[in-house]
């Protein structure tokens, strides 16, 4: 799993966590949670290292990515954002390249989805780093998940960031198109069919209904 607080915390707690973990006392699984960045998740489900990998962008990934995985008919829906600390930044046509921030394993999905080249971006490997390394202008913009990003910012006490959405990007979580993931994919559709969203996520959906355009505010 990659760190996507509150859904997925650094210590491996988090409110998909507990879905898990309600799923596997109901079905004797045994869910063994290792937190790594995205890229890294993709290669070891790739290698067949891993049974399953979240969080995903629900049926929007690359090509590439559906060739060894195939994602759970479960998702909820995430809002994206850009933050700067200059509002003309998110222009991001004329930004220059290494300019855009955000974790790794999701230069090349954000680049197709924002329609720009992948070299305008920089991946690094925790949330903490990339809202210190656009606080320092190393960065003009970054890109990544509303809540998560926000509580970061929020914890690090950083003033005066703008944000603009970028869209919904409904999040998932994904297994390996192989018969043994398919399997593990049937037995977790049948339950999750069952989840209510609305319940389970009802802190982190309230989160999500900031105006699209604004400052982040610091309580």
């Amino acid at each position: 799993m990659s760190h996507f607080p509150p859904l997925i915390n650094e210590d491996g707690s988090g409110m998909v966590i507990d879905m898990l973990m309600s799923l596997a006392f109901e079905k004797n699984i045994d869910f063994n949670i290792h937190i790594m960045t995205y890229g890294r998740a993709k290669k070891e489900l790739q290698s067949r290292r891993l049974d399953l990998i979240g969080l995903t962008p629900y049926q929007l990934e690359t090509d590439d990515f559906y060739q060894y995985s195939v994602e759970l008919n479960w998702h909820i829906n995430t809002h994206v954002d850009f933050y700067s600390l200059d509002k003309s930044y998110f222009d991001i046509e004329k930004l220059p390249n290494g300019s855009i921030g955000t974790l790794i394993g999701n230069a090349e999905f954000f680049s197709e989805i924002v329609s720009v080249p992948t070299i305008k971006f920089v991946e690094v490997s925790s949330l903490q780093q990339l809202v210190k390394m656009l606080e320092m202008g190393r960065l003009k913009v970054i890109l990544f998940e509303r809540v998560s990003t926000m509580s970061t910012i929020k914890s690090l006490n950083i003033e005066n960031i703008y944000y603009k959405e970028m869209g919904i990007v409904p999040a998932s979580l994904a297994v390996s198109n192989t018969a043994e993931g398919l399997r593990l994919k049937e037995l977790l559709d049948n339950k999750l069919s069952n989840v209510e969203n609305d319940k389970l996520f009802s802190d982190f959906i309230h989160y999500t209904s900031n105006d699209a355009f604004g400052k982040v505010i610091i309580e």
